[in-house]
């Protein structure tokens, strides 16, 4: 029965503007202070009893009076929009895949000039003779390369938006390839890895952002392993390319298939939509709503882009308070201790240059050439043993890394990292003990395990 409203007073009168507000739902039917916290939510998937059954009933009808509605997206699994959107912007990451991996099994041609003496054909060389320190000096410039695109990447795509800047990094990736696969000097081959390694540190930092800003709960742990993922296919796809282009002059189109990557990527990039949450932070609240909902075909989105747009507003309150400066930060002088965080997280990130992965991945055809000794006649004969271990090497490393998207969340970031951290250490001690004894069989194997259980974690 409705109470009487009281003498001198109005029935309140609802406010059009604001959200209807949903009572919160009975607290028995979420917690039994009789059970422990872990048993207390009843499963979905749970058809072991009567009781459950009972229960996953009456919650399922109070979360549609309560207002969630049966097709939230919030929780929602990987649908096809998902996974188009995220693929496309991973074409970044096979790009990066491809620029670490083409220069490894040609390495011989262009260097040593394994496939006969330097010619001259049609302005272009055979191939670029020089040093193996001097070589390795110019396949490096590519990690300097990406370092210098990632310290300005992240400005730019707040600025512009994550999609929009993938379109602009695949100028690099094109100018890179150019220069590398037009290169006439030691000169222009290194400014074209170079170049090549900011459009990778660009698409390190990019892909990431993108991929974690667009996926749903269920799967930011999928799609959170899916750059590697994809920067370990681009390695292997480049070296089962390698087999056939490591003659000259076949090298050059090798290096400019990087280009045809970056001009694939930028037209498939009109057809997916921004990240929502760009445009959210950009005050483009309908455009957010609208690429939200083409991510979540079907779905719905309502209690998603609501929480969304709160966690905007208490990150506008938070930029508010004044940031402790990096001094601050480095020496404990901030309210929360930071340092052992900070220096955790650079620990990590410089032991895994440390780690000697790069050596594998760069020169893997190199040292897999000097530790069986092959003659100049034998390294003729593509491919080579060392050619065809080193495709074996790119290929498990992606095997790992599925591997590895699987375990973590199963096993735990911390002992996956530990265990993985320590067994690259044991192979590395083999593989440097093998090429000592000129033990070949023993380095190819160590480097097999090392690339498995690296990427696997570390």
């Amino acid at each position: 029965m409705d109470q009487p409203i009281a003498a001198g007073r109005t029935a309140p009168q609802p406010d059009s503007t604001q959200e209807l507000q949903f009572p919160a739902p009975p607290r028995s039917v979420y917690q039994n202070p009789s059970r422990n916290a872990d048993s207390s939510i009843p499963s979905f998937n749970t058809t072991s009893s009567t009781d459950n059954d009972e229960k996953d009933k009456f919650m399922s009808a109070d979360i549609s009076e309560t207002g969630a509605p049966h097709n939230d997206s919030r929780n929602s699994p990987l649908n096809k929009p998902l996974l188009l959107s995220a693929m496309v912007a991973a074409l970044s990451s096979i790009n990066y895949g491809w620029v670490i991996g083409s220069v490894n099994i040609p390495s011989q041609v262009i260097e040593k000039c394994s496939g006969g003496p330097e010619t001259w054909s049609n302005g272009f060389p055979s191939c670029i003779p020089m040093g193996s320190t001097l070589w390795g000096l110019v396949v490096g410039l590519t990690a300097l390369g990406a370092w210098a695109g990632s310290m300005f990447s992240g400005q730019i795509a707040d600025r512009f938006g994550r999609k929009r800047t993938l379109m602009f990094n695949n100028v690099f990736f094109v100018a890179g390839a150019l220069l590398t696969c037009t290169a006439t000097s030691i000169a222009q081959l290194a400014i074209g890895r170079f170049v090549s390694g900011i459009g990778c540190g660009v698409a390190a930092n990019l892909v990431s952002t993108y991929n974690s800003e667009v996926a749903t709960t269920r799967t930011r742990g999928f799609l959170g392993g899916f750059q590697q993922l994809m920067i370990l296919i681009g390695l292997f796809l480049s070296q089962i390319v390698s087999i056939g282009l490591s003659t000259a002059p076949l090298w050059r189109i090798l290096f400019s298939i990087s280009a045809v990557l970056a001009i694939v990527q930028t037209g498939l990039l009109f057809f997916i939509p921004e990240s929502p949450k760009f445009l959210a932070i950009k005050d483009r609240t309908d455009e957010s709503r609208a690429a939200l909902q083409k991510l979540r075909a079907n779905l719905d989105i309502t209690l998603e882009f609501n929480e969304l747009t709160a966690m905007l507003e208490s990150n506008r309150e938070s930029a508010a308070i004044p940031k402790p400066s990096a001094w601050q930060i480095l020496t404990g002088k901030t309210e929360i201790d930071l340092r052992h965080l900070v220096f955790s997280v650079l620990f990590l990130m410089m032991s895994q240059q440390w780690s000697g992965a790069k050596g594998v991945m760069f020169y893997s055809t190199e040292i897999l050439s000097t530790t069986f000794h092959l003659s100049e006649e034998e390294i003729k004969q593509i491919p080579t043993i060392a050619q065809l271990l080193t495709l074996g090497i790119g290929g498990i490393g992606a095997v790992a890394v599925i591997i590895g998207m699987f375990i973590l969340d199963k096993i735990g970031r911390r002992t996956v990292l530990i265990c993985s951290s320590l067994a690259t250490a044991i192979c590395s001690v083999f593989i440097v003990v093998g090429s000592k004894l000129d033990i070949g069989p023993m380095v190819a194997t160590f480097m097999y395990f090392f690339n498995l259980v690296f990427q696997c974690g570390a």
